[in-house]
This record gives C-alpha cells, sequence and structure tokens, in this order.
C-alpha cells in the first residue's frame, strides 16, 4: 500500500472516530468530569495552603490507589465479560456481588492503615487523609461500576447525565468549602459526588436485571474466572506500584507541600488522560467484540485506529504544554507554585508514554493474559519503588516524578515485548 493511501485509510479512521455519536456522547461525559476534576484541583491549589491541598491530594491520590486496583479485579473484566447483552443480564448479579466484595474489603484496608500509619511513623495529616480517602470508597466504587454497566446497556445519554449530576454537586462543595475557609467541604463534596451520580444510574440498572435468570453461584462464578482476576488484580497492584505509589512515597517522607505540586503540576495532564479514558469506555469492548468476530486481526486494527485518533486529538495540547509550561503554569496558578513549573515536563512525557502503551497493555487485557502484563509490571514497579526511594531524599518531587518515569518506561517496552510474542503464538498457521 502506498504512504498516501495509508495516509487517507488513517484519517478515514480518525474522521470516523470524530464522527462517531456514541464516542460523542463518551467524550462529552468525560469532558464534563475533566473539567470539574481541573477546576477544583486548580481551585484548591489556588485557594488553599499548600499543606491542606497537599493532604487533599494525599487522599485522593490514596483514592485512586485502590480505584484502579477496583477496575482491575471488577471493571475491566466485566467490560470485557459481559460484552454481550445476554450475558449482562445473566451474570449481572454476580459481578454486582463482585463490587461490593471489593468495596467492602478496599474500606476496610484503608481503616487498617489510617490506624497504624502513626505507629509507623506517619503524621497526623496522613491518617487524616486516608480516613477520608475510606469515606470516599463505597460511593466512588459504586458510581464507577454503575456507570460501565450502563456504558454496557449502549445509554451513553444517562451517563452524560449521572456526569451531570457529579459536576453540580462537586462544584458545590467546592462553593461551600471557599466560602467557609474549610477543606473539609471538599472532600464532602468529592464523596458526594459520587453518590449523586450513582443514584443516577441505578434505576437504569435495577430496570436492566428485571426478569433476568438466576445467576449460578458465587462462589462457581469465582472459581471459574478465578485465576483471570488474581492476575488481574496482581497485574494492577504492580501497575499502582509505578504510577501511584511515588506520591505517597513522597509524602511519607516529605510532607505535604512536595505532594501538592505534585498533583498541582499532574492536573496539567488531565485533558490527555481524560481522552484516553473517553475512548476506551467504549473501543474496549468494541475491540473485544471485534476479536471475536475477527481474530486478532481485527483486535489489531482497532487498537490501531484507537491509538491513531488518540494521538491525532492529544498531540496538538502536548505540543502546546511542551512549549509554553512555564507560562501555562503562571496562568493557572500564579507565583504559588512557579519554583515546580519545570515538574511539567516530566508529565508531558508521562502523557506521551501512557498513549504510546495503550494499545499493547489493552491487547494483553483482551487476549485474557494479564499475568503477563503482571510481569513487566512487577518489574516497573520494583525498579520505580527503589528509585524513589533513593531519590527523594536527595530530590524531592523530582526524584518521585523520575521513579514514575521509570516504571512506565520499563513496564510499557514489557509490554510490546509481551503482546509480540503471545499474538505470536495464537495466529493461525
Amino acid at each position: 500500500m502506498s504512504t498516501g493511501a495509508l495516509v487517507v485509510r488513517n484519517v478515514r479512521r480518525i474522521t470516523g472516530l470524530f464522527a462517531d455519536p456514541v464516542r460523542g456522547l463518551s467524550l462529552l461525559e468525560q469532558g464534563l468530569l475533566s473539567a470539574t476534576n481541573f477546576a477544583v484541583i486548580l481551585t484548591l491549589a489556588r485557594s488553599f495552603p499548600e499543606a491542606h491541598f497537599g493532604a487533599f491530594s494525599f487522599a485522593y491520590i490514596s483514592y485512586m490507589f485502590l480505584l484502579n486496583l477496583h477496575r482491575s479485579i471488577v471493571v475491566v473484566p466485566f467490560v470485557i465479560h459481559t460484552a454481550d447483552r445476554e450475558e449482562l443480564k445473566r451474570e449481572g448479579r454476580l459481578w454486582n456481588s463482585l463490587n461490593l466484595l471489593v468495596m467492602a474489603a478496599c474500606t476496610l484496608l484503608l481503616g487498617l492503615a489510617a490506624a497504624t500509619v502513626m505507629p509507623l511513623g506517619g503524621r497526623e495529616w496522613m491518617a487524616q487523609a486516608l480516613v477520608a480517602a475510606m469515606v470516599f470508597v463505597p460511593a466512588g466504587f459504586l458510581y464507577e461500576f454503575l456507570r460501565r454497566w450502563i456504558i454496557q446497556l449502549h445509554d451513553p445519554v444517562r451517563v452524560v447525565m449521572a456526569a451531570v449530576a457529579y459536576c453540580a454537586v462537586y462544584v458545590l462543595g467546592l462553593v461551600w468549602a471557599i466560602h467557609t475557609h474549610a477543606v473539609f467541604w471538599a472532600f464532602a463534596g468529592f464523596a458526594a459526588a459520587n453518590l449523586a451520580a450513582a443514584l443516577v444510574c441505578l434505576p437504569k440498572v435495577l430496570a436492566s436485571r428485571k426478569g433476568a435468570p438466576k445467576p449460578r453461584s458465587f462462589r462457581a462464578f469465582l472459581a471459574e474466572l478465578g485465576s483471570y482476576l488474581s492476575w488481574s488484580m496482581l497485574s494492577n497492584l504492580a501497575y499502582n506500584g509505578y504510577n501511584h505509589l511515588p506520591p505517597l512515597i513522597l509524602g511519607f517522607l516529605a510532607g505535604p507541600v512536595p505532594v501538592a505540586a505534585y498533583q498541582a503540576m499532574r492536573n496539567f495532564t488531565q485533558p490527555v488522560m481524560t481522552l484516553g479514558t473517553a475512548i476506551d469506555n467504549f473501543d474496549k469492548p468494541r475491540a473485544a467484540r471485534e476479536m471475536a468476530r475477527n481474530g486478532l486481526p481485527g483486535m489489531k486494527r482497532q487498537l490501531r485506529a484507537t491509538t491513531a485518533a488518540l494521538f491525532a486529538m492529544a498531540g496538538p495540547y502536548i505540543l502546546l504544554m511542551l512549549f509554553f509550561a512555564p507560562q501555562a503554569e503562571a496562568l493557572v496558578y500564579g507565583e504559588r507554585y512557579a519554583d515546580y513549573a519545570y515538574l511539567m515536563y516530566f508529565w508531558i512525557a508521562f502523557a506521551v508514554m501512557n498513549l504510546a502503551v495503550y494499545p499493547f497493555e489493552t491487547g494483553l487485557f483482551l487476549v485474557k493474559r494479564p499475568d503477563l502484563l503482571f510481569k513487566g509490571r512487577i518489574i516497573g514497579a520494583v525498579l520505580c519503588t527503589i528509585a524513589t526511594l533513593i531519590l527523594v531524599p536527595k530530590m524531592g518531587v523530582a526524584g518521585a516524578m523520575t521513579g514514575l518515569l521509570l516504571g512506565w518506561v520499563v513496564s510499557g517496552l514489557f509490554a510490546v515485548f509481551l503482546l509480540a510474542k503471545v499474538t505470536r503464538c495464537q495466529a493461525p498457521n
């Protein structure tokens, strides 16, 4: 195929991604969530002392650590295994039971962490942040699971309605926090926003379960999926090791102010991460269906088209941040985080790496080999943790960023190699 024909074909694919009304609503939903999260974090960073914002960030990152674990055990397997509507109706109750079990376990885990962090050498602010994260879990996990169920039902309008509810309640919490000069209300607003959005999703989910056949036993369900869920969980724990552990180590060793700078600069990647999530919400199930219909070649075509669209849409923003990083920091935060503006270059590299690794890690999930994904991720996590522990005392927040990027590079290279290996083995002769 000539270069011109290849360019034309890719342009058509990308245009198709933009024009798809389902993806358009998904982008709208993620745009609403992203804009709200970006605005709240920006406003908190500007309106409250660094120590208060750092405590909020520590709580939020702790919650995200476990939310990613929840996604690996519940959400991603749920999306892949219930792509068929009848399978969703037949097995939905079992997945809901799994969601509640993981929710309870993570809530308990954060409670234990809050109770033991000070005896282990942490500070009181860390214990309070972990309690806040524990409060975030029930509503947050419920919303994440129910919204994915709605997506499986192909009802993007309700997904958008839930996002509107989330945005409205979260902004009200922010406004009240600023009015009362109490960051506590931002914590409360985040928890209430997740609950409000979950309640918007709930009626549709309950209606979809009417007339469902009696499911098999939960024990049989776990026995069948146990190996897949276990490897998925382990691979995500390793992922958390290099994606969310560095700022937690940073907070433990250096206090809340460096964590505040870390989160403030990370906020600039929000549009890129939102774009990836929006497209992934609908393209992961589509890639799974494409693989079922057309095998590995179909899955690869879908993932290539999605990756091309991601870079086409995110590329201009990434370049803008690359050339105007100091100006962007000054515009958003004023002089408060001026000494940390250089961190934006770390985050630009992180955003590019995240987009580049997407098709390879997703491919390993779709071929149902999270065990291979774990191998690359655990090596990245170990190297990241060692580097972060060594570098944070010497370099502060830059040491945490170096550890983060090291983990992503190592795990990404392994994902490329392992997916190529497993697809060669599975390809028909």
